[in-house]
């Protein structure tokens, strides 16, 4: 009951899409368009009822939970006295899709977009950025979508090959001399991982300087397989080289037998960060290291003012789903009423920085154009899981 009180107050915040804080002087009010998926349309019926009863399905909360910490970060902002318009749009409504709203023009005038978008969304506002030179801040899409030559999208949630360099690397410096086996499925799937750690020991002074193994485990493979690829006399590592959870619950699973015994640690995709199968106790007795583009241990002040507010509002606990809402949000309005049309030179000032340890560089794939095909955060935070506890080795 408590979640539904917080999610009608979000409801209700709701029908007044546009936010304005702003002085009665003639300072610009810059204008900002967020967009995130609420499924507003899905969760009541035409009368205005809410369809679920007392329920609240899950496929709704990663959308309501960045809305909610954006929401906060506005508040914040607001308080500050930063002069805003902002809009937040529902990229489930039916009557205001993206497609719509640009035909419409209602976009033109818009000096920043942030987007917790996927796929043809991304695409669409990622292409009228360009089109009208505005920045649009990708905030949780792990992809570029194919886009190219497009010197106003910042990425902020780090592609795959950033996130296994970085792991490469971590291993490379601290444990070269260590046994490392990377598992695979026998599917094209896992080619694309693979090829990677091969470039990236390629790219290196001498043959094989990782020298990790691959090997491709049966569809039913067990404890032995995974033992008979190691050595028990020295430390060993473990890659995971597969997107598919079930295959990385597999092998943590068949690993848990010698956990104990043998000197040996799992190391994941950026995908096991919302694995929560590895907070269980069974699972205590592994060491698994993984990279994520986020860490948060809520243990400075804002974090902890940030909950207290959140609960306050919500009478939930924040997910970092909320905090990336109210960090993206707060940190590139900072910029851009700093630096206005020169927020895009502008990306390395951690004059605003909160927890996140951003770091954004130009990426140039493109060899037709000069600049930058987008801008991508290639701070990657190396984690560790052991005995219940989440740490932070890098």
């Amino acid at each position: 009951m408590n979640i539904m009180r917080g999610f009608l107050a979000i409801c209700i915040a709701l029908a007044l899409s546009t936010r304005l804080f702003a002085q009665t002087d003639t300072t610009r009010i810059h204008k900002v368009a967020i967009f995130t998926p609420l499924y507003l349309d899905s969760a009541f019926d035409g009368t205005g009822n809410y369809r679920y009863g007392k329920n609240f399905p899950k496929f709704m909360n990663a959308g309501l939970e960045f809305y909610e910490g954006a929401s906060i970060a506005l508040d914040s902002l607001g308080q500050e006295g930063v002069k805003l318009q902002v809009s937040i749009y529902d990229t489930r409504s039916a009557n205001g899709t993206i497609s719509t709203l640009i035909a419409q023009a209602k976009l033109d005038s818009t000096d920043l977009i942030i987007g917790s978008v996927t796929g043809n969304e991304y695409k669409q506002l990622a292409d009228f950025a360009l089109k009208k030179n505005i920045p649009f801040v990708s905030a949780t899409y792990p992809n570029d979508a194919g886009v190219t030559a497009n010197p106003y999208l910042v990425i902020v949630n780090s592609k795959l090959n950033t996130h296994l360099t970085s792991v490469y690397n971590y291993l490379l410096k601290n444990y070269g001399n260590a046994r490392v086996v990377l598992f695979r499925r026998n599917n094209p799937e896992d080619d694309r991982i693979v090829s990677v750690f091969k470039s990236l020991n390629a790219s290196h002074d001498g043959p094989g300087v990782l020298n990790f193994y691959t090997v491709s485990l049966p569809e039913n493979f067990t404890t032995r397989d995974l033992l008979k690829n190691m050595d028990t006399l020295r430390q060993n590592f473990l890659i995971v080289g597969s997107l598919d959870e079930n295959f990385a619950k597999n092998i943590a699973n068949q690993a848990l037998p010698f956990a104990e015994k043998y000197p040996v640690t799992l190391v994941g995709m950026p995908t096991w960060d919302g694995i929560r199968d590895f907070d269980r106790v069974e699972f205590k007795p592994l060491t698994i290291v993984y990279s994520t583009t986020y860490f948060n241990p809520v243990v400075d002040k804002w974090s902890m003012n940030f909950s207290n507010v959140y609960k306050h509002k919500t009478y939930s606990r924040p997910s970092d789903m909320a905090f990336k809402g109210y960090e993206i949000t707060y940190y590139f309005i900072r910029l851009l009423q700093k630096y206005d049309k020169g927020l895009m030179n502008n990306l390395g000032d951690k004059s605003f920085r909160l927890v996140t340890e951003f770091e954004f560089r130009p990426v140039q794939w493109s060899k037709a154009v000069s600049g930058p095909d987008y801008y991508e955060n290639k701070r990657i935070y190396i984690l560790k899981k052991f005995n219940g506890i989440t740490t932070r080795l890098y």
